[in-house]
């Protein structure tokens, strides 16, 4: 199945490699197919039959891989994970937090995070989240995250939600 994803493993490093073989089998063993993404970037999109979320994905930006995963099915994560919903938070300027109000869940489905000064903010869950320190990813963490995010929407807990405003 990784081989034709040789053109994307090709611009990784040994380390990397590993990390990502080990990422992409797990996925495959839970029935996702890698599908290259119609974009200038080089990147795949793990799809999955029964789960119509997107969940996982390898990107790269400035010639760095990058992992984007959606884990807020999980409500304990380590500070590499909290560490990477603070990242994208602040990427923006804090621009895109909030519930964007789609209806699909009420804000019950995504990220928060807590600044040591009390200030919290609220990242959306149909939004992936990236994990750019690929050196210090903690793989079976990583693992266990996509794990419960994919028992999540198989159970029919993600199914749409209509909320009345």
């Amino acid at each position: 199945m990784m081989e034709h994803m040789d053109d994307y493993f090709a611009l990784l490093s040994a380390d990397e490699k590993a990390i990502f073989t080990t990422i992409a089998s797990y996925a495959f063993t839970l029935d996702y197919k890698a599908k290259r993404d119609k974009s200038k970037t080089l990147s795949y999109t793990f799809t999955h039959s029964n789960v119509k979320r997107l969940i996982l994905r390898f990107s790269s930006s400035k010639g760095k891989p990058i992992i984007k995963l959606k884990f807020f099915a999980s409500p304990y994560y380590s500070s590499f994970f909290q560490e990477a919903i603070r990242a994208v938070i602040e990427e923006y300027d804090y621009k895109y937090t909030g519930c964007y109000g789609c209806g699909k869940c009420n804000s019950t489905e995504g990220y928060r995070y807590k600044y040591p000064d009390g200030r919290e903010y609220y990242r959306c869950g149909t939004e992936l989240i990236e994990l750019t320190d690929i050196s210090n990813l903690p793989v079976p963490e990583l693992l266990d995250l996509l794990k419960k995010q994919h028992d999540y929407y198989s159970s029919g807990l993600g199914k749409a939600v209509l909320v009345k405003v």
